[in-house]
């Protein structure tokens, strides 16, 4: 098994990685290793990772590792919620554009997380 990695510094938890084909959500990083070391990556081109503050990530699937130089530093609550929705997959609730202006980001990448690993 391998095992994460960390160029610079850990983004700060929970995270939601897009992988390509999906969204991963995970509260702790076994949980994280756990699911991305059982998603088979199509490519090995780096992929967006959203961390509890809304910074951007990149992962690298070939070598599991987390860096903070990415293409999209900074992500707005919209984009996470356009992210969410337009890759939730079906079974899954969509998650609410409204009242967006009383909800810390924090909040809801925290919300989106829930509904990422809510059993369906």
């Amino acid at each position: 098994m391998t095992a994460l990695n960390f160029l610079f510094r850990k983004p700060r938890l929970p995270i939601i990685v897009d992988t390509g084909a999906g969204l991963i959500g995970a509260k702790s990083w076994v949980t994280c290793e756990r699911r991305l070391t059982a998603f088979e990556f199509s490519d090995m081109a780096p992929r967006h990772a959203i961390d509890a503050t809304g910074e951007g990530f990149s992962l690298s699937p070939g070598h599991l590792a987390f860096s903070p130089l990415s293409s999209k530093k900074r992500w707005t609550k919209a984009a996470i919620i356009e992210l969410y929705n337009g890759s939730k997959g079906p079974g899954r609730p969509e998650y609410p554009t409204t009242s967006l202006g009383n909800k810390s980001l924090e909040k809801v990448v925290k919300d989106i997380v829930e509904l990422l690993t809510a059993r369906t």
